[in-house]
């Protein structure tokens, strides 16, 4: 299918980014160029996502485009290396921010760039989440125990149950939360007395700018007791909150060397005794929203031990001993932990993770976690690549230039297929799958596999094609491809549609027409109404479904204009292997290709706006603005860019 848009229209689609979304960030010590997530003054409005950029740079990379745009698209690329300057494919920019949204203890609330902080001081329980988060999970900081001996007396008490005081205090840049409990005990030989024999305080502390959390026990002896073995605890638990996503991925570095633990099967286990520089902890979720809490002690070699609980199979409760040999009367013993909670994690990231641990400096304003959309900015780098492989650029892309988009594109594809579970024992997983990631990622394999020849680039899309298909659910389930467990989103169906098409052009694979065609008949025109504040709101819009364990049908449409702007594209695509003789298309379906296109371009009609001489879409029919996360991405659905990688062939080809 043809471009839908003239060209004044889809330059005043354009220009919307540059002239309402375009932020210049610092970043190591340059500028760089980003689009901020909307022009409306929301509470995030400010924050630049990777994956909305790398959606543009997509769209301004076509060659069509680069004659007017090539600078904006050059500028934009510059963040995405940023992003991935090391191992981790970083998810977004904020500018540092710490505020105290209630400040009473019993239930107070804290937020920060990258975190939110909630809960109730008195009872030592503090939440910690990451600020818009796939999975919105919060850790939880309590559980804490502290034990000593007074003479030959052995005693282990509950710090919670002990706390006498606490408080939130705001701090020059930051907060600081605190609970102190006071540690009585029975001692005496002969006549037993209880008495106050310590004083112990948890702090947290929090900074606009450093996305880690400073936390510190401090044991305080009162005078005239001796304390002796004294073992500090640190804690985290109710882990084991979301059987579906448990805490799998333990990590341990001890001498500079990491190594996976497991829990076993006992009640308590022991997964490491001495020296301890990190602890890190991975749930069992697709790349991009796998939690992460990575835990540095400040001085590894106070640590004793570090403890596990599990509950049904799954890890509840960690615990770190700092350990001390005695402790004096007026004297105090003190343990000191970063910790970094990051959304989106990878056991790769392990040495980022404890530099960032010892400096987050060099973060400059990233979040620490991985970016979702990593195929979305596999891609955009590939089509970079691809473009400049067939000299379809004029002027050309500088040499310097191609090599480092490569080194990068290279660099986060190892890191994206080791996430997956490549060269495990199991191979690539599909509860590790977000698909929209994974259609894309393929998409960027057909550039690359096309640009260069290499067969390394062709094996992995073998590998991934296998995946992919793997995830399509039978007729009887609505035939939509859906992540394991998951209902079926119009958007992730989308891209794996494209995905296959992109790769019909290159491999005849009896496997993809089946699929294509099963893809496009899960997908209907028909009536959804969707929940809103004031109501159900009902929109006609192409739908997929799929059953629910229940038996029950789950429906996902095209309220979000992203998502028909994603379908649009797919039909394109589709419709390009079919003209070019790589799928044979019954007449019903490339009629309903056809039915589709329309239907998603009709809705979308409806949200386009004008401001200030350029145009908007609309993030849905009901929002009064459009965002970093719809523009491009239904443009792209307008523009035909898929067409583009067939004009010319490759200079090595």
């Amino acid at each position: 299918m043809a471009e839908m848009l003239r060209a004044p229209e889809r330059d005043r689609l354009i220009a919307y980014l540059e002239r309402h979304l375009l932020r210049s960030l610092p970043l190591d010590g340059r500028e760089v160029a980003a689009l901020r997530e909307t022009h409306v003054p929301f509470a995030t409005s400010e924050w630049c996502w990777t994956g909305d950029t790398a959606t543009a740079v997509e769209l301004l990379a076509q060659p069509g485009l680069r004659g007017r745009w090539g600078k904006l698209s050059d500028r934009l690329s510059e963040l995405l290396l940023a992003m991935g300057q090391g191992p981790l494919l970083m998810r977004r920019v904020a500018a540092p921010e710490c505020r105290i949204v209630q400040a009473d203890p019993r239930d107070f609330a804290v937020v920060t760039a990258t975190h939110r902080f909630t809960g109730d001081l008195s009872k030592g329980i503090l939440r910690q989440a990451v600020r818009e988060a796939p999975n919105g999970r919060p850790v939880h900081y309590t559980g804490h125990l502290v034990e000593f001996r007074i003479g030959r007396q052995r005693f282990c008490l509950d710090v919670e149950e002990a706390i006498a005081e606490f408080g939130v205090q705001p701090q020059p840049g930051g907060a600081l939360l605190f609970h102190e409990s006071v540690l009585k005990a029975e001692v005496g030989l002969l006549r037993k007395a209880t008495k106050v024999v310590g004083r112990l305080r948890y702090e947290y502390r929090i900074t606009a700018g450093d996305p880690r959390l400073q936390a510190s026990v401090t044991l305080r002896a009162e005078p005239g007791v001796q304390l002796t073995h004294i073992r500090l605890t640190t804690a985290v638990d109710e882990l084991s909150g979301e059987p579906r996503h448990p805490f799998s991925q333990i990590s341990l570095t001890a001498g500079g060397q990491s190594r996976a633990v497991t829990l076993g099967d006992g009640p308590l286990a022991t997964l490491q005794t001495g020296a301890t520089e990190l602890v890190s902890l991975m749930e069992e979720n697709t790349p991009g929203a796998a939690l992460g809490l990575h835990i540095a002690p400040a001085v590894p070699a106070i640590v004793y031990s570090v403890k596990a609980q599990p509950r049904d199979g799954r890890l509840h409760w960690l615990l770190l001993r700092h350990a001390c040999d005695s402790l004096g009367g007026g004297a105090q013993f003190q343990a000191v932990e970063q910790r970094l909670l990051t959304a989106g994690s990878a056991t790769l990231g392990l040495p980022a993770y404890a530099e960032i641990l010892r400096d987050p400096a060099s973060l400059a304003g990233r979040d620490p976690g991985l970016t979702a959309d990593h195929g979305v900015a596999l891609n955009a780098v590939a089509t970079q690549l691809l473009h400049a492989a067939t000299r379809a650029y004029d002027p050309p892309l500088p040499e310097p230039r191609r090599l480092e988009l490569r080194a990068w594109y290279d660099r986060h594809l190892d890191l994206f297929f080791a996430a997956l579970g490549e060269g495990t024992p199991e191979g690539l997983r599909g509860e590790r799958v977000y698909l929209r990631s994974l259609a894309f990622a393929l998409v960027s394999l057909t550039s690359l596999h096309r640009a260069t020849g290499e067969e390394r680039y062709g094996a992995r899309l073998a590998r991934g094609l296998d995946l992919l298909l793997t995830l399509q659910r039978p007729e009887a389930e609505g035939g939509a491809f859906a992540e394991p467990g998951q209902a079926a989103y119009l958007d992730n169906h989308a891209a794996a549609l494209l995905a296959l098409a992109r790769i019909s052009l290159r491999w005849p694979d009896p496997r993809l027409q089946e699929a294509i065609a099963r893809g496009i008949a899960a997908i209907r025109v028909g009536q959804q109404e969707v929940p809103t504040e004031a109501g159900l709101h009902a929109l006609e819009t192409p739908l997929v479904r799929s059953r629910r364990a229940d038996g029950r049908w789950e429906e996902d449409g095209g309220f979000w204009s992203f998502k028909l702007g994603l379908l649009m594209r797919a039909c394109s695509a589709v419709a390009l292997a079919v003209e070019q003789g790589a799928l044979a298309l019954d007449p019903a379906t490339r009629q309903a290709l056809t039915t589709l296109q329309e239907a998603s371009f009709r809705a979308l009609r409806g949200r386009v706006k004008e401001v200030d001489g350029t145009l908007e879409i609309r993030t849905s029919p009901l929002a009064g603005e459009g965002n970093a996360a719809t523009q491009p991405t239904v443009l792209l659905g307008l523009t035909a860019p898929d067409a583009a990688t067939l004009r010319q062939a490759p200079v090595s080809a």
